[in-house]
């Protein structure tokens, strides 16, 4: 096998597990009981779109010959935009790491404020050593943590279908939903797209960084592609996998966790030991396939963060992790209060509407176009109005609602709109040089 052959297959498998993260494993299998296979067609339409938005902003970087920084900073003149992209990394990271951690060690440490803190101390570590002693090989080591995921997740889901019976109790019930047909509704279609918003991974520049490490040798098309439809392919059998692992259980687990929402997926989580207390060698498998899952997306958002720092920063790689990784911790000693984690986990998933349109701006700007001869095609403006009539009111619905919930949520809400107001207006802060 060539280089490019290798590359290639490496690069698929690592978009596919930056791409399937712990919401894959447990709150796909939730959207897709709630509303049924018609919720999931309207959910495959829009991740076609959201797939098609990533392989452009890659093909853009790729011809632009530009680094994915240096094209925001040198030629569209929006520093601003990628530092507001390095705070959600950040707060990203603050967040996400104790998640992935807790799901070996909550039976150790709990899932208070004292077991959060302890589980992201643990990972943020792993993460600094594989950032800095790896070095090259980091790519490779991404890839190969997405391969075991993809692995343990079709181990899991066979070894579930196999050992619990097929006559527990409400299997049928769980069978039922997922096949149901539903009337397209408002709240179907924003929770599609808000879904196949977080299944492609847009918002955090991922796709421009791996369009700046790939030559036009690769095909950015067959790539993402391939890594996305892995990706669906993950979800798909995370939903099985969850259906047999509710089967054990009460009809009152089930309908909590599909209409209960994050709070009912999280409830879940925390009940898989007691359900599968006659499964232990299961409950080993579904634990270790949403680490994975975990990881394979924790990694390549902190290489974009440690890139941006790299750039901006101009220090070199173990510098810019040490900067990147500190920042993490020092967010996240505070939000291992489980209020207050949440309240930034919002301010997050209301931002990432609106970063995801940050990162198309190269695949439409006039500047991109003046600078490199690169000028956009009908196909690539479609693709942008419909990605902002989509985002956009998500967006403001999210914070709508975020501020709604008041309470501590309203740090989450002021934390995305500074995010969202400094990449839209910040960059004049910045002495623009060329």
């Amino acid at each position: 096998m060539d280089e490019i052959r290798k590359w290639t297959l490496y690069l698929m498998f690592l978009v596919a597990g930056f791409a399937t993260g712990i919401g894959t494993i447990g709150l796909f299998p939730q959207f897709w009981m709630k509303y049924g296979l018609t919720g999931l067609a309207v959910h495959l339409v829009f991740l076609a779109v959201f797939t098609y938005v990533a392989i452009m902003e890659a093909e853009k970087v790729i011809k632009s010959g530009y680094y994915f920084v240096e094209l925001y900073n040198k030629v569209l003149r929006k520093p601003a935009i990628m530092l507001s992209i390095l705070v959600m990394v950040v707060i990203f990271l603050s967040y996400y790491t104790a998640n992935t951690m807790l799901v070996l060690l909550s039976p150790i440490v709990g899932t208070g404020t004292t077991g959060r803190l302890i589980a992201k101390v643990l990972m943020i570590a792993i993460v600094f050593i594989v950032l800095t002693r790896a070095k090259e090989k980091t790519f490779t080591i991404m890839a190969g943590g997405s391969m075991v995921l993809v692995i343990s997740v079709v181990v899991t889901t066979i070894a579930f279908v196999s050992k619990i019976p097929p006559t527990a109790a409400f299997l049928g019930m769980a069978k039922h939903m997922i096949v149901s047909r539903h009337p397209i509704t408002i709240n179907l279609v924003m929770a599609a797209i808000e879904r196949a918003l977080y299944a492609v991974g847009l918002g955090f520049a991922f796709y421009l960084m791996l369009g700046s490490f790939m030559n036009e040798r690769f095909n950015a098309k067959l790539i993402i592609s391939t890594g996305i439809i892995i990706q669906t392919i993950i979800g798909i059998l995370a939903t099985i996998t969850m259906i047999y692992a509710i089967a054990p259980s009460t009809p009152a687990d089930l309908l909590k966790y599909v209409y209960g929402g994050e709070e009912g997926a999280i409830y879940l989580m925390g009940q898989l030991p007691t359900i599968l207390a006659d499964y232990k060698g299961l409950l080993a498998l579904i634990a270790l396939s949403i680490f994975f899952a975990g990881v394979t997306s924790i990694l390549p958002v902190s290489e974009v963060g440690l890139q941006i720092i790299e750039f901006n920063m101009r220090v070199g790689r173990n510098r810019a992790a040490a900067y990147l990784l500190a920042m993490a911790l020092f967010i996240g000693i505070p939000d291992s209060v489980p209020s207050l984690a949440q309240a930034l986990l919002l301010g997050v998933s209301t931002a990432i509407f609106f970063t995801a349109l940050f990162e198309y701006l190269p695949v439409i700007s006039s500047a991109v176009e003046r600078v490199t001869g690169l000028s956009p095609e009908p196909s690539h403006k479609i693709a942008g109005a419909v990605l902002f009539l989509a985002l956009v009111p998500m967006g403001l619905y999210s914070l709508y609602t975020t501020v709604k919930d008041g309470g501590v949520n309203w740090i989450g809400a002021l934390v995305a709109v500074i995010i969202v107001a400094f990449g839209l207006f910040g960059n004049g802060i910045f002495e623009k040089k060329e």
